[in-house]
């Protein structure tokens, strides 16, 4: 639980640093905040992937059925989500490697920040439905 807390509150420190260096990297635009803005891509992606590892671990096993059910749309959701980011991740890198430019190019930035955002809704959007199905689970049981 303590872990949960702990980990709940980085993720929101990263959210603050990865929309102030995306910010900072539009403004100011000078190279070192343009690699602030990568770097708070990662640390909130590998921030948001541990949270998600948090909320896979937990789950009500009330119906062998229902419960295995929402568990597996839940892990099949955001498995997906976590390929497509980390895919888009991997495709800017790649061609950063051949155009030295394109981690700096301020389209990129942009269109990556509004993946980031919706990676981060849709995760949010995965959990809660997940917890809303598992509600409803537990007062059809009642």
């Amino acid at each position: 639980m303590r872990n949960r807390k702990i980990l709940k509150i980085a993720v929101i420190l990263l959210s603050i640093f990865f929309v102030v260096s995306f910010g900072l990297s539009q403004i100011i635009g000078n190279d070192y905040f343009k690699n602030m803005f990568w770097v708070s891509t990662a640390l909130l992606t590998v921030g948001l992937i541990l949270e998600l590892n948090d909320w896979s671990k937990l789950g009500l096993d009330l119906d062998k059925n229902k419960s295995k059910t929402i568990k597996r749309s839940f892990d099949d959701s955001t498995t997906l989500l976590v390929v497509f980011f980390g895919t888009l991740l991997c495709l800017v890198v790649f061609f950063d490697t051949f155009n030295h430019d394109v981690m700096k190019n301020n389209f990129v930035i942009i269109g990556t920040f509004i993946m980031t955002i919706e990676f981060e809704l849709f995760m949010y959007l995965s959990v809660w439905n997940a917890k809303k199905d598992t509600a409803n689970l537990l007062k059809n049981n009642k």
